[in-house]
């Protein structure tokens, strides 16, 4: 086993966007998700995996454009936790996994750097997230020994209950970048 892999949920819905795809909204004249697959293209990652909604072709071809996989999710109407479930259904044979929203344009490269690299200094920790403000942010690195909960998700509250599960091994990296906190979900 070797590397992480990125896991980029961009199956939502947009449900309180309106009538536009957030992840296809522009931010500084380029879609959100392309913010997100641009910043994580420079880290050293073993693969990055973007998972979708059936049928939903403008992202498809967005994300076509990148090194990535992609992986349509059956199931999106259920809730994030089928698309974290998918995207590490996806991943080969990695270390850890780093789940990362795809409307979350605003994390800067540095954040991510702080991150993979407290996942390799903190081998006692098997999650590895921001905080801000001492809030928990995102995105979140997940070690090989939760890749069976992870894919066993299948509704809206994401992974929280693995988090909380799992605190007494959860590092939290300190962070000024309000980034991991800032998530695209009504127009800008």
């Amino acid at each position: 086993m070797t590397g992480i892999a990125a896991v980029v949920l961009a199956a939502g819905s947009s449900r309180r966007f309106g009538n536009e795809n957030k992840l296809l909204a522009l931010v500084d004249g380029k879609p959100v998700l392309s913010h997100v697959l641009d910043r994580i293209a420079e880290l050293p990652l073993s693969e990055t995996i973007v998972v979708v909604r059936p049928g939903d072709e403008a992202v498809i071809s967005l994300v076509g454009e990148y090194a990535a996989s992609i992986v349509e999710n059956h199931h999106a109407a259920d809730g994030m936790g089928t698309s974290i479930a998918a995207g590490v259904r996806h991943a080969g044979d990695v270390d850890g996994v780093m789940v990362i929203l795809g409307d979350m344009p605003l994390i800067g490269q540095e954040t991510y750097l702080a991150l993979l690299a407290a996942f390799q200094e903190h081998a006692d920790k098997t999650i590895v997230m921001p905080s801000c403000e001492r809030r928990r942010g995102h995105p979140v690195l997940f070690r090989r020994e939760h890749f069976e909960d992870l894919m066993a998700l299948g509704d809206d509250t994401g992974a929280k209950n693995i988090l909380a599960a799992n605190a007494a091994t959860l590092l939290s990296v300190p962070t000024t970048d309000a980034g991991v906190l800032a998530d695209i979900d009504v127009p800008v």
